[in-house]
C-alpha cells in the first residue's frame, strides 16, 4: 500500500516478528492462522491474519487514545449491525515492546469507495449502514472534541476554511461562492440537534468499502462518538456523487428536513476540511463535495 506524504511516522517500530509475538503470546488460539499483507495507514498499521481477520496496532500515541473507543465501545454498540466492520474480537495488552492495546478483528473484504465508487445501490446500502450506526448513545459516551460539537460552535472555524479556500482560488482551478456556502451552513445550524447518536463522523471515501460497486463495509472507527446522525449524513453527501444522494436518503430510511439542512452544513464541514487537506485525493474530494453542494465550480 502506498504511503501519502501526509502520514504521520510511526512512534514504535511494527513489524511482523513483533506482530506475531503478540499473537501467539497473548491470543494462542490465532496462531494457527497465517499472516498476509501489510497495510499502512494514518493513524495504525493491519496486518492480514488468515482470509477472514486481520491484526490493528496503533501507531503513534494520538491513535492509541482514539482506539479506545473501537476497543471499549463498539463491540458492545455493533451487536445488531448487518455490514461489515473491523469491530474487535480480541484486545491485546501492552507489552514491554508494544507500548499499546492492539486488536484482532474481522477482516473487511473489498476496495475502498475512492477506488471503485458505489453505484446507486451501494449508496443505498450505505444509508441503510448508518441508520443502524446511528442508536441512541448514552451521557457517557465519548465526544469527538470538534465533530461532536454544534454547528453554531463550529461555525467560526468553518468561516475560516472558506475564508482561506476563497483566498487560495484567485490560483487554483476552482471558484468558491462563500456566501453560498454560509448560508447552507448558518441555515442548518439553526435547527436543534436531536439526542445524541452513536455516529462514525470520519466517512471519507476511503473508509467506506465496495464489491462491485455494493457496498461492503465500513473501516477506521477512531473517530467514532456520540453526535448528530446528520453529520455522517453530510460526509456522506460530499463522498457520494450528486446524483446518488436520492438512493443514500432512500436507504436511510428517509429524513425530514431540519435533519436534511443539518446535514448539508456538515457537508459544508466536512468538505472544507478535506479541501485545505494536504493529501491529494482528499483535496480533491473536498473541492467535489463542495461542487455538489453547488457552492463550487471548475473554471472555464
Amino acid at each position: 500500500m502506498t504511503i501519502s506524504a501526509a502520514t504521520p511516522a510511526a512512534e514504535v517500530r511494527i513489524d511482523l516478528p513483533m506482530v506475531e509475538s503478540l499473537v501467539r503470546s497473548q491470543v494462542p488460539e490465532a496462531a494457527q492462522f497465517v499472516f498476509g499483507q501489510r497495510f499502512e495507514g494514518r493513524d495504525a498499521v493491519v496486518m492480514r491474519l488468515g482470509e477472514d481477520w486481520a491484526v490493528r496496532l496503533p501507531k503513534r500515541q494520538l491513535a492509541a487514545d482514539r482506539q479506545a473507543t473501537e476497543a471499549d465501545w463498539l463491540p458492545h454498540v455493533a451487536g445488531e449491525w448487518g455490514f461489515r466492520a473491523p469491530i474487535p474480537v480480541r484486545v491485546g495488552r501492552p507489552t514491554d515492546a508494544f507500548p499499546w492495546r492492539w486488536s484482532i478483528t474481522p477482516w473487511v473484504h473489498g476496495t475502498p469507495h475512492s477506488q471503485t465508487p458505489l453505484s446507486a445501490l451501494g449508496a443505498a446500502q450505505l444509508g441503510a449502514a448508518l441508520r443502524q450506526v446511528h442508536s441512541p448513545a448514552p451521557a457517557q459516551a465519548p465526544r469527538h472534541p470538534k465533530r461532536s460539537q454544534t454547528l453554531l460552535a463550529r461555525a467560526s472555524r468553518v468561516d475560516d476554511r472558506l475564508n482561506t479556500l476563497f483566498r487560495r482560488t484567485d490560483t487554483g482551478p476552482w471558484t468558491l461562492n462563500t456566501t453560498a456556502a454560509r448560508s447552507i451552513y448558518h441555515r442548518g445550524a439553526l435547527h436543534a440537534r436531536p439526542a445524541a447518536a452513536w455516529a462514525h463522523l470520519d466517512l471519507r471515501a476511503d473508509h467506506i468499502m465496495t464489491i462491485n460497486g455494493a457496498f461492503a463495509g465500513l473501516i477506521d472507527w477512531g473517530d467514532a462518538a456520540a453526535g448528530d446522525p446528520a453529520a455522517d449524513l453530510g460526509q456522506a453527501l460530499v463522498v457520494l456523487p450528486l446524483d446518488h444522494w436520492d438512493a443514500l436518503i432512500q436507504g436511510y430510511g428517509g429524513v425530514d428536513v431540519p435533519t436534511f439542512s443539518r446535514a448539508r452544513a456538515e457537508a459544508i464541514d466536512f468538505a472544507t476540511g478535506l479541501a485545505l487537506s494536504h493529501d491529494p485525493a482528499d483535496l480533491v474530494a473536498g473541492w467535489h463535495g463542495l461542487a455538489s453542494l453547488g457552492v463550487a465550480r471548475r473554471k472555464s
